[in-house]
């Protein structure tokens, strides 16, 4: 019985031992397990280009004044302990990414002083600059791109003004011609909008990247820009001492342009206008589109770059229109006339690029 005791505890040291030569452990004095020290550490990457990125620092007390306790709890995950003095880093995208939409965006924006919003406005021209010359070269570097878009339209801004300036109310006959005229502009500019199409390394992007037909894909000066925010974002991971190791860093740039027409069109492309009408006016259709018009106000140009490399990881536009469109109805609409539709909507573009350096670094993890 003893020798198969000891056989058993032989057996547990055995595995024990191949568990750690495989795992990188090693045995402690008091027979617990930790990290070998002969594990490699993770190496510490940087940036390849130093925009002055805007960075906030919070402390968890003045957060507590305006976040709720779910969302304090899930932006202090690495807090084992914590006090109202306990500080948390946010740059401009991480407040974005968290809380955009939400009455938390604003609250916690507010509590940033004077001279920490005026770093968002440090260095525009060198931020466009930057933007600038990556985005530009896209289209002789040709990676490998896909690219997608939508489209939706806001129900709400959906208003009919008949020829006399009479504006059509709430419940009248043209509130459901409304909604069918929504159902007919969203399925026809859909059926038109790329989904997922992927483009190889090597094929021109001339046509496919904005600018369309242009070897440029920005041509945006400062004086076309309301604001440019750039932050960056690192990925830790924890070395031997137990401290945080940036192993990836992501820069994100987002531009908002300004409501203007020359503007908007230096930095974004759009159909021509017949052949927009030309798929928009099919027989089937309870309207028959005569000329339309828009208005930009509040276009948004999202980039993200691996901050490392400076090589462009996507590409996002935010379009956001205010049309104006003459319309007749046809069918059993035809007794509403000509008619001006006028609605908000808006669309997004975007691209994802791949890189041989992303390719070479997963082959090798």
């Amino acid at each position: 019985m003893r020798n198969k005791f000891f056989k058993g505890i032989c057996l547990l040291l055995t595995a024990a031992l191949a568990l750690c030569a495989l795992s990188s452990c090693q045995i402690n004095a008091d027979g617990s397990l930790s990290q070998s020290s002969d594990a490699p550490d993770p190496v510490a990457v940087s940036l390849k280009t130093d925009l002055h990125d805007a960075k906030f620092s919070f402390t968890y007390g003045e957060l507590s004044d305006v976040l709720n306790d779910e969302l304090l709890a899930a932006l202090f995950t690495d807090y084992a302990e914590k006090t109202d003095e306990t500080t948390i880093d946010l740059n401009y995208n991480d407040i974005k990414v968290r809380y955009a939409g939400t009455e938390y965006f604003d609250a916690v924006m507010g509590l940033l002083s004077d001279e920490e919003k005026a770093a968002f406005q440090a260095n525009p021209e060198e931020v466009l600059a930057y933007y600038t010359d990556i985005v530009n070269a896209i289209k002789t570097q040709k990676p490998a791109t896909v690219y997608s878009e939508n489209f939706w339209v806001d129900n709400d801004t959906i208003q009919f003004t008949d020829a006399n300036g009479n504006v059509a109310d709430k419940d009248s006959k043209l509130a459901k011609a409304a909604r069918l005229y929504k159902d007919f502009v969203v399925n026809g500019v859909s059926e038109q909008l790329p989904n997922g199409v992927t483009t190889k390394k090597g094929e021109s992007l001339n046509d496919v990247l904005y600018l369309k037909g242009s070897d440029a894909v920005s041509k945006l000066t400062p004086a076309d820009i309301d604001a440019i925010y750039t932050s960056v974002t690192p990925t830790n991971e924890t070395n031997s001492a137990g401290e945080a190791v940036p192993v990836e860093l992501t820069r994100t740039i987002e531009i908002h342009l300004k409501d203007d027409d020359a503007s908007v069109r230096r930095a974004i492309s759009f159909r021509d206008p017949a052949d927009v009408l030309s798929k928009l006016n099919r027989s089937e259709n309870s309207f028959t589109v005569d000329s339309y018009s828009f208005v930009p106000n509040g276009c948004v140009i999202t980039a993200v770059f691996n901050a490392v490399t400076d090589e462009l990881v996507s590409l996002s536009y935010d379009k956001n229109l205010t049309v104006t469109a003459s319309v007749t109805g046809e069918g059993s609409l035809e007794s509403l006339g000509k008619q001006t539709a006028q609605f908000n909507c808006g669309s997004n573009m975007f691209y994802q690029f791949g890189w041989e350096s992303e390719q070479t670094t997963e082959q090798a993890s």
